[in-house]
């Protein structure tokens, strides 16, 4: 028989990630609704970090397919229980989106993936290299996305066009309708997610997509670009990037009320519109220290080899 499309993850499974993200025992076993999944998603970005480390702190880069399956994500990020799989790890936008949308369809939603083009700036977008999930509760329409960093939404979005929400206050996000400038036919609108970061400031554009379901194969091809282009920003700078809950810095509750980054020489805390630098590197065992102590994150001596003599290795 060919394998299952859509693999599901386990009771088991779920109960380790839902744990692992710190949802309240009582969330455990709601059905799927809007405060449900809001409460999940603040949770995933607050706990599984948007970053691309794989590509530097390791021996080999992992070939782009491998990337992508629902096991392969499960070991990166909650774990499988063997020493060499402890998780405690996040990903790109197609790691995160494709491994959060297996966990709401294993949790009974209705959910399935899209493709987006990233805006590059000066009128510029990318190809499909962005992956959101659509979500479909009572009849209505809302796009998910835990994997774009510190300008993402904080809780899903209604598919309906130029209705600001706070996003990470003061910021705020919308969805509006529109073609971009290099269509042929300016009749084919995306919906394209803008974010501004005050109420007097200008929106900026985030990504486009459309309702189209993407498959297993789209994605396979898409991380062949992100991984291993020479002029993708993945290949040439470190990121990493989680937000940031109000118990975190003194307040009460789960609200996102920020954003944590960390590149390659400085880690950074950005709560209520005003930035805080928790640390700068010089060496290697800094930034190590770092993502030890604000993500959770650590590495072996294997993976600490591989970033040495490369662009963003820094001196022992």
């Amino acid at each position: 028989m060919p394998p299952t499309p859509h693999p599901l993850y386990t009771p088991t499974q779920l109960a380790a990630y839902l744990t692992h993200i710190r949802l309240p025992p009582h969330a455990h076993h709601l059905l799927p609704s809007l405060p449900h999944l809001r409460l999940l998603q603040r949770h995933q970005l607050a706990t599984v970090p948007w970053e691309n480390l794989s590509k530097h702190y390791t021996p080999s880069p992992t070939p782009a397919p491998a990337l992508l399956h629902p096991q392969a994500l499960f070991s990166k990020i909650v774990g499988s229980g063997s020493p060499t799989h402890g998780g405690g790890r996040g990903g790109g936008c197609l790691e995160n989106n494709a491994f959060f949308g297996t966990v709401l369809r294993s949790l009974g939603y209705e959910c399935y993936p899209g493709g987006a083009r990233v805006h590059m700036g000066g009128g510029a977008w990318t190809g499909w290299e962005h992956m959101v999930n659509f979500v479909t509760l009572n009849g209505a329409k809302y796009v998910s996305d835990v994997g774009f960093g510190a300008r993402g939404q904080s809780a899903p979005l209604a598919l309906a066009a130029d209705v600001p929400v706070t996003n990470i206050a003061p910021a705020s996000a919308r969805l509006v309708r529109a073609a971009l400038p290099a269509q042929l036919d300016p009749t084919q609108r995306l919906w394209l997610y803008q974010t501004r970061p005050g109420p007097a400031a200008a929106w900026e554009d985030g990504y486009a997509f459309a309702e189209t379901e993407f498959l297993r194969a789209d994605f396979d091809a898409m991380t062949v670009g992100t991984t291993f282009r020479r002029n993708s920003f993945f290949t040439f700078r470190i990121a990493v990037c989680r937000m940031v809950m109000a118990r975190e810095v003194g307040g009460e509750g789960d609200a996102i009320v920020g954003v944590l980054t960390l590149t390659e020489r400085e880690c950074r805390r950005r709560v209520g519109g005003r930035t805080e630098v928790l640390g700068v590197f010089e060496r290697e065992g800094e930034r190590l220290e770092a993502l030890r102590r604000w993500f959770g994150i650590e590495f072996g001596e294997a993976e600490r080899r591989g970033v040495r003599g490369t662009a963003v290795g820094l001196p022992d």
